[in-house]
């Protein structure tokens, strides 16, 4: 047998005698018996993927004297294969003193969206179960999406009771609780926001009410409407949408807003000021002044250097934008182009200067950003707090890192949704002949499917606060 090498994403390239051998001992390490192999999600994946290397090749459309192509790597790789929670965690690059540790994971959920708080404390995860199981996106409407509520009931961190809230859905675009055992959630390629109540107190909800139409947005499903959020003045936002809603004794009103050009994320600040995000821009957006006044943008507005993100080496180069978009020799990415999910962190469990920061995801790059709005003269000038070092906040070797929502707890602490996924772009852009197709194919990562993890960040400095809040029971 002739001795080869690989090399895993991230890491140092070591001998093996062939990946069929290689692939058997990944087996054997990752399960002991057929029974335990068939019920563990992560195993599931690396038994889906091919026992021998994928053999790509150049499509017949690519350019190799153009910029996206120029200089790729076509050679047979072994597949990005999925870790455990504890593997992914030792993978994570953090500032000293902070700690990063999984409060709920598949299988108890699948590629959890986002995540919002009731006045209990109680979790809902939005589950997008069918966001890109496979590189054409098949099945992405299909009705087999759900909110997930969970609760930590013996205080030991890890959200260990769930229930389906509402089940069965198209690729829901929010999750909202709005009171007791109730939320407000709206479907893809929809028009209407229902509100979903649980009446019998059995964790499901069982009425289901209309709350305002002509709400919704055509496009695929990275472009419509997401993420609404109960501003400080009692409104209701929304991304995409130029309005705001809310809820009267007359019924629901709606009043005009500045575009706020935004995809998947909207926070506030102490002051009311809603923060968006961008998506395929990579950056927050209209944040000069709040957006029911319209929008406006100053000349540096962003530092300099704000839109290159510092992720961790993970060697692979899956960037739809090509080589362009590639720092070389590491594969991380060069420019900022998918930003997700965002919070101004607001807690007390975490150290002082992290309060009223603001926080999002780049799960192109494997990073969640720290970033500091300084003001001066009215104008807000956004900066990475690591730019000096060239970091982030948090960074991932782990190629699967997906951060797409983040939220100040319950507990003071500061959570990170983590889609843990192969593919993080919609199939639209994933077509066959495309560089982003290529290198899907060849690193298998339209196999990594289903999986999902929810992190929690603490500081040696303070223990997360162990009280349950109960404002549900006491309004």
């Amino acid at each position: 047998m002739t001795n080869k090498t690989f090399a895993i994403p991230g890491e140092h390239a070591r001998p093996f005698l062939s990946f069929s051998l290689y692939f058997m001992l990944v087996v054997i390490i990752y399960a002991c018996s057929a029974t335990e192999r068939s019920a563990d999600p992560v195993q599931r994946v690396i038994s889906s993927m091919s026992d021998s290397l994928p053999v790509v090749a150049l499509p017949d459309e690519a350019d190799l004297a153009n910029e996206d192509w120029k200089g790729i790597d076509l050679e047979p790789k072994n597949p990005v294969l999925p870790l455990y929670p504890q593997e992914e965690a030792a993978r994570f690059l953090l500032p000293p003193g902070y700690k990063i540790t999984p409060i709920l994971t598949e299988p108890q959920i699948e590629q959890p969206g986002a995540i919002a708080f009731d006045g209990n404390g109680r979790m809902y995860v939005l589950e997008l179960r069918t966001y890109m199981l496979t590189a054409d996106s098949d099945g992405t409407l299909d009705p087999v999406s759900r909110i997930s509520r969970w609760e930590d009931k013996d205080g030991d961190g890890v959200y260990e009771t769930g229930t389906a809230f509402v089940d069965g859905l198209i690729f829901p675009r929010f999750v909202l609780p709005y009171g007791k055992d109730c939320i407000l959630t709206m479907e893809s390629d929809a028009d209407n926001v229902y509100k979903y109540t649980d009446t019998d107190d059995d964790g499901k909800a069982d009425k289901k009410e209309l709350f305002t139409t002509k709400y919704g947005r055509s496009g695929n499903v990275e472009h419509q409407q997401a993420f609404m959020y109960w501003g400080m003045d009692n409104w209701l936002y929304s991304t995409v949408n130029a309005f705001r809603v809310r809820e009267t004794p007359a019924g629901v009103i709606r009043e005009k807003t500045g575009y706020n050009r935004a995809q998947w994320g909207v926070t506030h600040d102490d002051d009311g000021k809603l923060w968006f995000l961008g998506g395929a821009s990579g950056l927050p957006s209209y944040f000069q002044f709040p957006i029911h006044y319209g929008n406006f943008e100053v000349k540096d507005q962003f530092a300099e250097g704000f839109n290159i993100p510092w992720g961790a080496p993970v060697r692979i180069g899956d960037m739809q934008g090509g080589m362009d978009q590639i720092r070389q020799p590491d594969g991380s990415l060069n420019l900022v182009t998918g930003a997700a999910g965002n919070d101004i962190y607001r807690g007390d469990r975490l150290p002082k200067d992290l309060y009223g920061e603001l926080f999002y995801g780049e799960p192109v790059a494997r990073i969640v950003r720290q970033v500091h709005p300084e003001v001066n003269e009215g104008l807000t000038q956004l900066h990475n707090v690591y730019q000096e070092q060239q970091s982030e906040f948090i960074r991932s070797s782990d190629p699967l890192f997906r951060p797409v929502d983040m939220a100040t707890a319950p507990d003071g602490t500061m959570y990170i949704v983590d889609m843990y996924h192969g593919i993080i772009q919609e199939g639209q852009w994933a077509q066959r002949g495309s560089y982003l197709r290529t290198k899907i194919e060849q690193y298998q990562l339209d196999k990594v499917v289903s999986l999902g993890r929810i992190w929690r960040i603490t500081h040696e400095s303070m223990e997360r606060d162990m009280a349950r809040p109960h404002m549900l029971d006491e309004t």
